[in-house]
């Protein structure tokens, strides 16, 4: 009696994805042609890895890098069948199997967040509605770059690279803005925790200064809003020049 066509499929899956090192066919094909088939389907999804997080492949030796995605591969059931979301599968395989990163550094997971983020606003689509904010006042609506995020962490993930391995957490949180400029480049400010505040409050609604200033001193009591305002003039100057800060149609 043959055996129901799922099985078969599922049957077939679990092969795809073990590594052996003496290959073997499936089923009653022949060996060579389902060999070439595997190694295709993995170094498809291999290269997808290795282009998505450059640094981490960098920054971890080859034999490490290797087993991470072997263990990818072999372990992780995605949610998408598309190779474009292959990227996010890794990190959601990152984040479930936080067992198997006890041999790597530390700072690994957090890298591969901050590389994906990259590869986000990469994608990301700044509509045409939105154009360089040339001066402001006041009054004049603030609107934070579209493609823009913000990431918090406990290591320097920006300044890591196969020169620099941080070996230990930060005393205080890392943040890090990512956001596409003008020319359809990704760039990336680190920023104090205030600059971050603001930054979190302008992605949810667009506010001028004086409004900016006056919802910051709500979590800020320390500061004035007249501190506040003078403050963040300065730097949505610096950020309306850098991109970060625009105007609308």
């Amino acid at each position: 009696m043959s055996k129901p066509f799922q099985q078969i499929q599922l049957e077939f899956a679990q092969w795809l994805r073990e590594e052996t090192t003496q290959e073997k066919g499936f089923g009653s094909i022949e060996p060579r042609r389902t060999a070439i088939y595997k190694r295709l389907i993995h170094a498809n999804i291999e290269q997808f890895i290795d282009s998505g997080f450059p640094v981490l492949r960098k920054t971890l030796d080859d034999a490490h890098w290797q087993q991470l995605k072997r263990d990818f591969i072999a372990q992780h059931r995605a949610q998408s069948p598309l190779f474009s979301d292959i990227g996010r599968e890794f990190l959601n395989f990152l984040v479930a199997e936080q067992q198997l990163l006890s041999e790597y550094p530390d700072w690994l997971f957090e890298l591969a967040q901050y590389e994906r983020m990259e590869v986000d606003v990469q994608f990301a689509d700044l509509e045409s509605k939105y154009r360089p904010l040339d001066s402001f006042d006041a009054a004049t609506p603030l609107y934070l770059n579209p493609t823009a995020q913000v990431g918090i962490f406990d290591y320097p993930v920006a300044q890591i690279s196969s020169s620099f391995r941080p070996d230990k957490k930060l005393a205080t949180p890392y943040f890090v803005l990512v956001y596409q400029n003008q020319h359809g480049k990704v760039q990336f400010i680190e920023l104090n925790s205030l600059t971050a505040l603001a930054l979190d409050m302008l992605q949810q609604q667009p506010l001028n200064l004086q409004q900016l200033s006056e919802a910051l001193s709500d979590q800020l009591p320390n500061f004035t809003i007249e501190q506040l305002y003078e403050g963040f003039a300065a730097i949505a100057a610096d950020f309306a020049e850098r991109f970060v800060l625009l105007d609308k149609s």
